[in-house]
């Protein structure tokens, strides 16, 4: 290797005759040359001497064209100096190259049509002769070579749109699989951030890619031969850059559906059937974009991805449970697969984060999780989100008080602080300490409100600490004093959320109905001051009048629901409910809410229309074009639901008589 290193650099004349013997086909020789060839740098200069005795060899080889395109940088397209450039010019003044894509061996075309890549930025009629090529030639193999080197060389200026309706094109008409999906995924790469709809026709690439998967075409490449993997290994890189996967085209498809989710979930479904993983990982991705912005029966997806969680491949299992953390409620018919593939306790927090699969059970509140969540609160206490799930459970998680209270004891002891620690004086908000002291609170506050008492005296007066005075209740009656302190602030926020804490501490119902009066008609506080009186209930009932005027005039959409909903609640007058029906058609937003005192009324048969038109809607009520939150998710399922009862209702339960005075 060294002897032919220096010949070649010195300019031996045995150098010649080494690629005399490439340029013949022999074996030694081009694996020689393979091997001295450098692996993502200049060339050298012998490489300037072998170009034309390998371009020139008679009769042309299919292996000899291919090495000449990976010494002069086919899989470096971008490398334009040094010796490299050097090459590449003399590559291309030499018409030898383009003459031999229609040579009458299709392996020498091949590896032309590869070759070429080297030189696409000097011959600035390459792109069309290439598409010309590709519409005459009638080899396959030669054909998918030749549609990604007209990739490479046509996205530059004005021939970009114009490659895309090449793509297209052959997507559509192409007799090849391969040919077919190629194009396919190429178009995608290049229309990514196109807001326009792709210009392939959307069933035949439907069939095209689910036939792709069936034939396996969307594997790994074979790994290259270890004696031509230095410049190999790049032109197998290069390729894999026009090629990103097959689900760009899944996306594609489902966008020709637009809010058919009968037809997105039909794709999907067929995609499940292949006994294929990349199939299946594919399919479980974009499931859960389909969930979080459309409705649909989606019992027989979470069914099949709770079989598939239980799978042997890591990246199926993964995608699985990916779609059904980032779905809520609609994931709750797989909780009994998700809890059987718990991992071990060594794996349950893994960089800070709670395992998927204890979330998603966490998430959906299921009580088995729980022995595992008291586990954590011990042996990885700052786990991101531990005590928000323990939260969530509320008294169905009592049981974890003891610990809970436990923890805190420990987290507020006196003591030396450890290295790295703020200085005193600072917030408890600016320490770890102090971040999962509060955490630790919150939770016990929802678990246990009855044993938290000790532990409210640090609580501050401010919006949060208020909010959690307030859920702690008649156990944090020694901060009343301070409570009714910030009743007289001039922060709206502040003020309006002592009120609420005033009254579910003390039940001080006059103290809070002063605050709520302040703000009655305060366009940015009117809402929460009319859902502040909803609460008091009918120790609000003075103020019913003014709640009716509420519902006329200027008011906002916001304003006008929830004076319907504070006069149900205060006086039990369900007038106000009819008069929604314009807020329901013009706020969005305000459905569920709206929906929720429908269903409350009961006798709401005037609702029976929007409710049946909201079931008729395939888009989820606030989604955006990237789909909604999981939470979001379980707010417009439990829309639906109230829109079902709210029909069901009218259907079971007698009319009132109409009344005609």
């Amino acid at each position: 290797m060294i002897w032919h290193m220096t010949a070649l650099t010195h300019g031996s004349p045995l150098a010649p005759r080494l690629f005399d013997d490439a340029a013949g086909g022999d074996a030694t020789a081009l694996r020689r040359l393979y091997r001295l060839a450098p692996d993502g740098e200049d060339v050298q200069p012998w490489v300037l001497d072998a170009l034309p005795v390998l371009l020139h060899a008679d009769p042309p080889r299919a292996e000899v064209v291919r090495l000449v395109g990976d010494l002069a940088g086919a899989d470096r397209t971008w490398q334009m100096n040094g010796v490299t450039a050097r090459a590449k010019h003399l590559l291309a003044a030499d018409g030898r190259l383009t003459a031999l894509l229609s040579d009458d061996d299709p392996g020498v075309r091949e590896a032309a049509a590869y070759a070429v890549r080297a030189v696409y930025r000097l011959l600035p009629d390459l792109p069309q002769l290439l598409w010309d090529r590709f519409a005459a030639e009638p080899d396959a193999r030669v054909r998918l070579t030749l549609l990604r080197s007209c990739v490479i060389s046509g996205v530059h200026g004005t021939g970009y749109e114009a490659t895309k309706a090449g793509l297209a094109a052959v997507a559509d008409t192409d007799p090849d699989l391969r040919v077919r999906i190629t194009a396919l995924t190429e178009f995608m790469a290049l229309h990514h951030s196109s807001p326009q709809p792709p210009a392939f026709d959307a069933g035949k690439a439907r069939d095209t890619l689910l036939a792709a998967y069936r034939d396996g075409l969307n594997r790994e490449p074979a790994p290259v031969d270890e004696v031509t993997a230095p410049l190999r290994a790049g032109a197998r890189m290069a390729t894999r850059q026009w090629t990103p996967g097959y689900h760009p085209v899944v996306t594609a498809v489902r966008a020709g559906y637009r809010d058919d989710a009968g037809a997105q979930l039909s794709l999907l479904h067929d995609m499940l059937d292949i006994d294929a993983w990349d199939a299946w990982q594919d399919a479980l991705y974009e499931a859960r974009s389909v969930v979080q912005r459309l409705r649909g029966p989606y019992t027989p997806l979470v069914d099949r991805a709770a079989a598939l969680l239980g799978g042997p491949d890591p990246v199926v299992r993964t995608a699985a449970m990916r779609l059904l953390l980032g779905i809520g409620e609609v994931g709750r018919p797989a909780a009994d697969a998700v809890h059987a593939v718990l991992p071990d306790p060594k794996r349950w927090v893994v960089r800070g984060e709670i395992a998927p699969a204890i979330e998603i059970l966490a998430i959906l509140r299921d009580e088995r999780v729980l022995p595992i969540l008291e586990r954590l609160l011990d042996e990885a206490p700052d786990a991101r989100d531990l005590h928000q799930h323990i939260a969530g459970y509320g008294i169905r998680a009592r049981r974890l008080g003891f610990t809970l209270r436990r923890r805190l004891r420990a987290t507020s002891s006196p003591g030396p602080l450890p290295a790295g620690s703020p200085p005193a004086g600072l917030p408890a908000g600016s320490s770890s300490a102090g971040s999962s002291q509060a955490g630790l609170l919150e939770a016990l506050v929802a678990v246990a409100p009855q044993e938290a008492a000790d532990h409210l005296a640090g609580v501050p007066i401010d919006v949060a600490g208020l909010e959690l005075l307030a859920r702690a209740g008649r156990t944090a009656a020694a901060r009343i004093p301070e409570i009714h302190t910030a009743l007289d602030s001039t922060d709206a926020v502040l003020a309006l959320a002592a009120a609420r804490a005033i009254w579910l501490v003390s039940g001080d119902s006059n103290a809070a109905v002063t605050v709520y009066d302040r703000y009655f008609e305060d366009p940015a506080h009117a809402v929460a001051a009319i859902d502040g009186l909803a609460a008091l209930g009918i120790r609000a009932a003075g103020h019913a009048t003014r709640l009716t005027k509420r519902l006329t005039g200027r008011s906002g959409n916001e304003v006008r629901a929830a004076a319907a909903c504070a006069l149900w609640r205060v006086v039990g007058n369900p007038s106000g409910a009819r008069m929604l029906g314009r807020v329901w058609e013009e706020s969005p937003r305000i459905r569920p809410r709206i929906a929720r005192l429908w269903v409350e009324i009961g006798n709401a048969g005037y609702a029976v229309r929007h409710a049946e038109s909201e079931l008729a809607i395939p888009v989820r009520h606030n989604a955006s074009n990237l789909g909604l939150s999981p939470s979001e998710i379980n707010v417009d399922e439990q829309l639906l639901a109230d829109c079902r009862q709210v029909i069901a209702q009218n259907r079971t339960e007698p009319r009132p008589p109409r009344r005609f005075f």
